[in-house]
Order: C-alpha cells, then structure tokens, then sequence
C-alpha cells in the first residue's frame, strides 16, 4: 500500500498540511465531508436530505458542491440552476465564499452549487484548499460537503478537510471493495501531508531494510513498525487521522443480508487500517427516494412520513452526537496482528456469550472467505487464509467451556485480563452470596438474566462461569469443587450450540444479558427495522416462517400461531 507515497506529494498536491489551525475552526463549526469510492451510492440525495433534517433542527446549515466532476446537489434540493456558484469563485468575479451561498424555501438553509463544463481550470486540489479556508466566514453551525466520489486527488483533499468523514455506499461487493480503496487513498493523503517526501523516503528505506516491501504493507502493518523507526512520524499522521471522524452510511439495503455489510466492512476497517468505522445509519431500499428525484423534489419535503425520510433523520441525529466537540480520543489498533488475543481476534468482549461469540465468528468468516470477500485488493489469498485459520482457533478455543476456561487463566495470570473483565467473575459474587445466605436460591439463578453482564464483581474462589452461564471447575478432574446450598439444584455444564445454529449480532463494546429462555417457544430475534409484513427472525423456526405473511404466525414469537 505504501509505495509511491513519497512521490505522489507533488500529484496530491502538496507535502505539508494546511496551515489553517483545525482546533479554531472546530470550536466554531462541524464540517460534515460526504464521498463514496464509486458513483451512484446516492451521495448527493443523503447530503441534501442530512441538511434539510439539520435545518429543521433549527441548525444553521451550509451544502456546498464540491464534487468538481460532475456536480449535481441543487438537483436534490429542487433546482435546476443556481443563481451563484463556486464557478464564480473560480473565474475570479467573486472573492468571498459566502457570497454564494443561496437561500432555500426550508429556514436556516443554505446551498452552494458546484462547477459545470470543466470551468476548472487551475489546480483542482489548490480549488479545494481555497474553498475549505474560508468555511469560517459562512455563519453556520454545520457545513456538509459533497465531496464527490473516487480516487481523484480534489475528493480526497475535500474529504479531509471535514471534521466528519462520512463514507456512503451500498452492500454491493463492487461497492465495498470501492469504499476500502478511497479509505487507503485518503490515509496516503494523510501520510503526504504528515510527512516530508524525504521523511518518507527514509522510513520507506528502512523498511526495505528489514525485509518489509513497502508498496504490499497494510496501513495497519506500517503504522505498527513505524513505532520502531520514527515514533514522532507516527504521532504525526496519527495527528492528522484523529482529525477526522469516520462514519458509514449504508444504502438501498434489502434486508438483513444486506445490513451485515456495515459489520463486515467496520471489521475490514480494524484489520486492514487499525481503526474504527461506527455506523450512522442504514438507509432501507425505498421506492419513494425514485419517485422524489423523478419529481425534482426533496425527498424529506415530498415524502416526509417515508421510511427512508425516517432513517436520515435518525442518522441526522446520531451524527450531530459526535460530530461536536473536541478532537476524538485514540482509538486506533496500531499493534502487530500477531499479539492479538482471541477476543480481538473475534471482535467480542471478554464477557461475550456464547451466542455473540458464534454470531462474530459467522460473520467474520463470512468477511475473509476468499472466494466471496470484498478485501482482495487489500489482502492477498494467502493473508486471508492466515486470518481465517486465526479466527477458526480462536472460535474453537472460546466457545467450548474448558477451553475458554483455560485460556481466560492464562490471560489473567498474564495481566492481559482483569478479574472484573472475565465472563464469570459476576456470576461467581452471586453463588457466594447464597452460600452465605444473604439471598435465595432461587432468587441467585433469576439475577445474572436481569442484571447487565458488564457489571463488575468481586471474583469468588473455586468455580468460574466463563460461557454459556455455567460454572466450570478450575481443572476438568475436580467437578466436585462446585458446591451449593442444600436443596439447591447444580447445572452442571452443557455442549455449546453448532455454528450453524442461529445467533445474536454483536451488540458493541459490552455484552447484552442474554434473554430468559421460554417454556412454550424458542425465542425470535426481531429484525432491525420493524413494521415489516414478513417475519425476518433469525431463529430456529427460519425456514418455515420465511414466506408466513405475517410476524404474529412465526412459532417463535410469543403468541402461539393459530391453529
């Protein structure tokens, strides 16, 4: 990946950031970079819409084209031409971007149209840094830019220039492999204005030294050896990373199939860049968004009850709570793959259940399966399936009880884990405290299904719960270490389930308590987006409620189906 970026400064642009302090102009505004790595993702609609959602917020919001390739804003918004335009700016006739900005019918709203006709004809990217200097002057609270989409060096320079990197795509596989390689070209632009074309130079020699080529290394690989070689260099270009956050917005999704993308695409993200990709919204396939563009409408004006209208709006609101603020603590994954333990392996939390370890581990497989995976053009054939038979151990190792017994041991006598980390510590506070008889039995099996999983416990000797809620005896030759008041029955530990059984998603950075099982059905995990005619659960019940017209007929809901 890293080759040639000590060459491209003078293509991109530059060598150096831009002398413009980003502390000051966050403190005053939020700018809001939208960009896609292929066209037809729908960018433009989705940077309209997000600003008319903001403007009814009572926010004060600029759009601005900066798609220098072929613009196309003010068409999302109802016109068909604008009265001003950056063409202005760059001919010369005016001076002051906010000149430009015309007024819309919705309050507090504002838009900037773009260039038409090639009437560019200075250096794109120095256009853009033109631009992106005088945001300051344009009285908004928010200012969200359409970007463009691909590679071209001016949608690069424009998407980092935002506070709020948001990536747009759709669950196609062209589509994704497009969103990983803008990513890689925008963290090369952070490499070039970071670092000196000599500086680079000399880090990309030294890697050649140690064996290591520099045009196949991942982002993630060379910001880990680079702590060796030049540490004030890493923290540079970290510098400029952190100053941006990523967010996705994913489009026209279909189904539950399709909302896996954003996962496998966060997961790519960690692996291949060492850092993270949150998710602002899932933007559902909608006939209304057609009929909108077709009636040269805006879609949350025209249609404002729809359910697409509703998921921008909900990402509107999502991104307003982190696009505000100072710049984002470090939370990158800049440390050699190889020292990863098998939680990180598997992206779950020490006290994930055995449910969200299998849901993980499907759509981590899923995600580097060679024959179907978007990450070829990051990872070659061989790196996939050294990362398949990673994520295959650590699958094994975590989801049966004695095994991942002995290897939470072994983290805790490392210090990698903390007693209050470890799946079973909490469960142990509860036995405890019926052997002392501070609480019933029956009460002390009810709790771990109401108490959240992430509360800390003091550890208790002698037994751990560390998957499926079952204690395990600290050796599989000592089973009767595990006592109980009299009259109290024991579980004794139980097979986990297949891989192929249904599962959990992976929920965030802490484990959900599981449900309490039912007596009369298995329990059905609801689809994402509710109000849907057709039962989209994933449970055991899938394959013949699949076609059932309504939800309520599944047999695994909680009303009996009819007879």
């Amino acid at each position: 990946m890293m080759g040639g970026s000590a060459g491209s400064a003078q293509s991109t642009g530059g060598t150096a950031a831009s002398t413009r302090p980003p502390e000051a102009r966050e403190a005053r505004q939020s700018i809001w970079g939208l960009a896609g790595g292929k066209g037809g993702v729908g960018r433009s609609l989705l940077a309209a819409n997000l600003g008319i959602q903001l403007a009814r917020a009572g926010r004060r919001v600029v759009l601005i084209d900066l798609d220098l390739q072929g613009s196309a804003l003010q068409t999302y918004l109802g016109y068909q031409r604008l009265p001003r335009s950056l063409a202005d700016l760059a001919s010369g006739k005016v001076a002051v971007l906010s000149e430009l900005a015309c007024e819309t019918p919705t309050a507090h709203l504002r838009v900037i149209g773009g260039l038409q006709r090639g009437e560019l004809r200075d250096d794109p990217v120095a256009f853009v840094r033109q631009v992106a200097e005088q945001f300051s002057t344009l009285s908004a609270d928010h200012v969200i830019v359409d970007c463009g989409s691909g590679r071209w060096p001016a949608t690069v320079a424009s998407f980092a220039e935002a506070t709020v990197g948001i990536l747009v795509t759709t669950p196609e596989p062209a589509a994704i492999e497009a969103a990983y390689l803008f990513t890689e070209s925008y963290l090369r632009w952070c490499l070039v204005r970071a670092l000196t074309g000599e500086r680079m130079a000399a880090i990309q020699s030294r890697l050649r030294e140690t064996g290591i080529d520099p045009s196949r290394v991942s982002f993630r690989a060379f910001m880990t050896r680079l702590q060796a070689i030049d540490a004030a260099a890493r923290e540079a270009i970290a510098a400029i990373i952190r100053r941006t956050r990523l967010e996705l917005l994913l489009n026209q999704v279909r189904g539950e199939a399709d909302e896996e993308a954003a996962a496998c695409l966060a997961s790519g993200f960690r692996k291949c860049f060492g850092i993270n990709l949150a998710t602002a919204g899932i933007i559902e396939h909608d006939l209304s968004i057609l009929q909108a563009v077709q009636k040269r409408r805006p879609l949350s004006q025209q249609y404002p009850n729809a359910s697409s209208t509703k998921e921008i709006s909900r990402a509107a609101a999502r991104l307003l709570s982190v696009g505000v603020g100072p710049l984002r603590d470090a939370d990158e994954e800049w440390e050699d793959l190889d020292a990863l333990d098998h939680y990180r392996v598997l992206e779950v939390v020490p006290k994930a259940s055995p449910k969200e370890v299998q849901s993980a581990y499907q759509l981590l497989k899923k995600t580097y399966d060679p024959e179907t995976t978007c990450l070829s053009p990051l990872m070659d054939a061989p790196g996939l399936r050294e990362m398949q038979a990673r994520i295959e151990a650590a699958y094994r190792t975590l989801i049966f009880l004695e095994s991942r017994s002995d290897y939470d041991r072994q983290l805790l006598g490392s210090g990698a884990l903390k007693d209050d980390q470890v799946r079973g510590l909490h469960a142990q506070a509860g036995a405890a405290a019926v052997a002392a008889g501070v609480v019933t039995p029956s009460a002390e099996g009810a709790a771990p299904s109401r108490e959240p999983e992430g509360a800390p416990a003091a550890p208790a000797s002698g037994t751990m719960e560390l998957a499926g809620g079952h204690e395990v005896p600290p050796s599989p030759s000592a089973p009767a270490a595990v006592s109980a008041p009299a009259g109290a029955d024991v579980e004794g530990p139980t097979a986990p389930s297949a891989p192929g059984d249904a599962a959990q998603p992976l929920r965030g950075p802490e484990a959900t308590p599981e449900p309490a099982p039912r007596s009369a059905a298995p329990t059905c995990r609801p689809s994402r987006r509710s109000g849907s005619a057709t039962c989209r659960r994933r449970c055991s019940c899938a394959a013949s409620c699949a076609s059932t017209p309504a939800a309520s007929d599944c047999p695994g809901t909680t009303s009996p189906r009819p007879t």
